[in-house]
């Protein structure tokens, strides 16, 4: 039995839904930006000390579901603009703690919730069935545009 064609306004409707996605990131990227000086993934990081620190670069890896060499450029931009500082572990002083500095915690304060995080809480949030058919799903259009490849840790950032 060949495969039934999907409609056209189903289509249509998916194309879309890519397309707000795409830009909900971007205008929330860019508002970011311009408001505090602060890539997305800056923030997402800033945010996740704040929230969970202080922290080891690994553990802050973790909680941002990245690899530690991804996250030590941002954690260095943070450092150079005073927003995060960089403490030995009292309780292991081989290690390194990360945290906000009060300019961080001013930042924080006053910034939205970063966008990688909203999502990353409600891929959490959801079914997990869902989850796992939207897996699919974007595994397939991976395919389609031949990206399987690509390093994206973050959205609209060269790193």
């Amino acid at each position: 039995m060949p495969p039934t064609l999907t409609s056209p306004s189903l289509i249509q409707d998916c194309m879309q839904s890519l397309r707000r996605i795409v830009k909900a990131l971007e205008v929330y990227s860019r508002s970011v930006e311009r408001r505090f000086d602060l890539t997305g993934p800056q923030l997402w990081a800033l945010w996740a000390l704040g929230r969970n620190g202080p922290l080891a670069l690994k553990d802050l890896a973790a909680c941002m579901h990245l690899e530690s060499s991804t996250v030590v450029g941002v954690v260095d931009r943070l450092v150079a603009k005073g927003l995060v500082i960089r403490n030995p572990d009292p309780d292991d002083r081989r290690r390194i703690s990360l945290a906000p500095t009060p300019k961080g915690e001013e930042i924080l304060a006053a910034a939205p919730h970063p966008a990688q995080g909203h999502l990353l809480a409600g891929l959490q949030s959801m079914d997990p069935q869902r989850v796992e058919n939207l897996h699919e799903a974007l595994r397939t259009l991976e395919a389609v545009l031949e990206a399987e490849r690509l390093d994206a840790p973050f959205f609209f950032s060269d790193k």
